[in-house]
């Protein structure tokens, strides 16, 4: 009987035909009979076992079967695309909340924008696999198929960038994205008011995110970004940016802080605190606003304390105000916070000679005695308390010292040598005029002026000259208008 075995030119294929002989039809061969005849012509792999029992069980001779075929190689997983920063969905709060949440409605909202730095990664390729091995049937290895690749231009949007596998933001700010396709944005604009649909919203000073805000900051709400643009108005809100620009102006009567490197608005009205460089206000500052900073320029100000740096610029100035110049704000806070310690330690320092009042006057008469009676066990008591009360208030007292010498290091800087002036372009009233002042060593307050001195200058320039206040009536305006706007540039930057 023969057993002949034909395998295809690529090794995909091996057939087998039993022709037996006239007296051999009647022979039953077996599965390892066929296996055999096989191996010899090199076919190992793929080896179809069922057609093989079936060929030997049924006799089929003489007729050509597939014994074996390639085991064809398999595809590998394809990439796959990691997200590192997942976008969070823009939740909103004002209707439709379970109480149980316990939501904080003036808190910041983390489901409402998803910010990310610079160079981080936002999202990581994982490489396609390979799939396993195929074999032909004569055994040689059939490499296994490569998964799909990932197409990184159907994920990299704007201000992102490929760096080997991963995808980074090339600029600091706020990541948006749509059908896995990441952008990183620089302006954040919301639909109107910053209030409970939005919560606070708190991003990082030094990346250069604009926060446009077409309605109002509501009251209560924590406001941080390098540049914030208000539409309306800004209620009693705490407020930290770069670039504070406010359309419409700046109402309230907390003392919620505001702070800004260069802060431009309409108006200022009520009892506000606000700490900034330079601060342009195109109407009024009034009802009560207390301002710190380098240069102040407002049309009118009146009912305000004002402590600026280098200048104050108005074209009126009525009522009551208290308006300073020449004074650094950061030295001034600094003298203000340790003169509160060092009034804190005399206290401490009284109430311990008052306490001890009785035990320190007889001090002299008790050690006096001690001398004499050294074995007298009550005097040698009284002697170790004298000691302990006398120990405690040297040391208050050298705290206090210490505190003293810090505080006159703030008073000796406090105040800023050059010029610093308070240009009043129009006048200011005769009330402003007459309020009596509490003025500070080398102050340059407004109100230290008698109405009998500055009956013939009403308007015009006041500047320092060593301790002396001088008005001068001619000046050029061009120059104030040129320090300013080189001021507010430097501010911006």
């Amino acid at each position: 009987m023969e057993i002949k075995v034909q395998v295809t030119n690529d090794s995909g294929k091996a057939q087998i035909t039993i022709i037996p002989e006239k007296d051999e039809i009647l022979k039953t061969l077996t599965v390892n009979e066929l296996k055999l005849a096989l191996s010899k012509k090199g076919v190992v792999k793929g080896l179809k076992e069922n057609a093989l029992e079936q060929i030997c069980r049924n006799k089929l001779y003489n007729k050509e079967y597939i014994a074996a075929e390639v085991i064809p190689p398999q595809k590998g997983e394809n990439a796959k695309l990691q997200v590192k920063i997942k976008p969070k969905e823009r939740a909103t709060y004002d209707k439709g909340v379970n109480a149980e949440k316990k939501v904080d409605h003036y808190g910041v909202h983390e489901e409402f924008i998803t910010y990310v730095k610079e160079k981080e990664i936002i999202a990581t390729r994982i490489p396609p696999t390979r799939g396993k091995k195929g074999f032909t049937v004569t055994g040689r290895e059939i490499e296994g198929m490569l998964g799909a690749d990932l197409i990184w231009s159907k994920h990299r949007g704007r201000n992102t960038e490929v760096v080997e596998n991963n995808l980074i933001a090339s600029i600091s700010g706020i990541l948006i994205t749509e059908d896995f396709s990441f952008d990183i944005e620089q302006t954040l604009t919301l639909e109107k008011d910053l209030g409970i649909k939005t919560g606070s919203i708190i991003l990082p000073l030094d990346a250069e995110i604009e926060l446009i805000i077409p309605g109002d900051i509501k009251s209560g709400f924590t406001v941080q970004c390098h540049k914030i643009t208000v539409m309306g108005n800004l209620e009693d809100a705490k407020v930290t940016a770069k670039i504070l620009e406010i359309k419409r102006g700046i109402v309230g009567t907390s003392d919620q802080p505001i702070e800004a490197d260069y802060l431009i608005t309409g108006f200022i009205i009520g009892k506000r605190r606000i700490k900034a460089k330079f601060v342009q206000v195109k109407k009024e500052i009034s009802g009560g606003s207390t301002i710190l900073a380098d240069f102040v320029r407002s049309q009118v100000i009146q009912e305000c304390k004002i402590t600026a740096r280098y200048g104050i610029w108005s074209e009126y100035l009525f009522g009551t105000n208290k308006i300073s110049v020449g004074i650094d704000i950061d030295e001034q806070a600094e003298y203000i916070k340790w003169a509160k310690q060092i009034e804190d330690v005399k206290n401490t320092l009284l109430e311990a000679k008052a306490s001890n009042q009785t035990l320190l006057k007889k001090a002299d008469s008790i050690k006096s005695m001690a001398e004499r009676m050294p074995d007298n066990p009550q005097l040698q008591k009284e002697l170790a308390k004298i000691k302990e009360v006398t120990d405690k208030i040297s040391k208050i007292e050298k705290v206090k010292e210490v505190l003293e010498k810090k505080l006159q290091q703030h008073a000796d800087n406090m105040y800023i040598s050059g010029s610093p002036f308070i240009l009043v372009n129009l006048g200011f009233t005769k009330k402003a005029l007459l309020k009596d002042s509490e003025k500070p060593h080398n102050d340059f307050n407004i109100k230290e002026f008698s109405y009998e001195k500055s009956k013939p200058m009403i308007q015009g320039l006041y500047t320092l000259k060593g301790e002396e206040v001088v008005v001068e009536r001619e000046y050029n305006i061009g120059e104030f208008n040129s320090l300013l706007n080189k001021y507010k540039e430097s501010a911006t930057k």
